[in-house]
């Protein structure tokens, strides 16, 4: 398997993760008032799960999982083969409902924001651990015989 695009989204993740926390913690007392932090951090949480859906789609094609219709099926597809704790899997399920409800330009609330930037972003790193070991333990992956 290419570990170039693993390690590409890999790194977009944490590099958003990241962003987002940094909104955040800027001053989480002025969080709620300041539009233009909340938006970005809005906009790295939601550029963390499409990659996030992105690596998940690449390894469910290599491993030949099957095709997922839609992002929720990328997660619950990797849990149900044991790439990723099923408990794990529904908090990034959550996480995607967030992202929905922002790209369908739906108010999202900003408490749900808040607890993705305090504890969904964790998961986001579980995530990554999950399937770059799933993938080493796989070397021949995708790969011809």
């Amino acid at each position: 398997m290419d570990d170039t695009v693993l390690t590409g989204k890999t790194a977009t993740i944490e590099r958003c993760c990241r962003r987002a926390r940094e909104e955040y913690e800027k001053d989480p007392t002025t969080f709620v008032g300041d539009l233009t932090r909340q938006d970005a951090a809005t906009l790295n949480v939601i550029r963390a799960w499409e990659a996030a859906v992105e690596m998940g789609d690449y390894v469910i094609a290599m491993a030949e999982l099957g095709e997922p219709f839609d992002e929720r099926e990328v997660i619950s597809i990797l849990a149900d083969n044991g790439w990723i704790d099923a408990a794990l899997g529904e908090d990034l399920k959550r996480t995607g409902e967030f992202c929905r409800a922002e790209w369908d330009y739906q108010a999202a609330p900003l408490p749900a924001l808040v607890t993705i930037i305090k504890r969904g972003l964790d998961d986001f790193a579980a995530y990554n651990q999950a399937l770059l070991a799933g993938v080493a333990q796989r070397p021949d992956m995708g790969r011809p015989e």
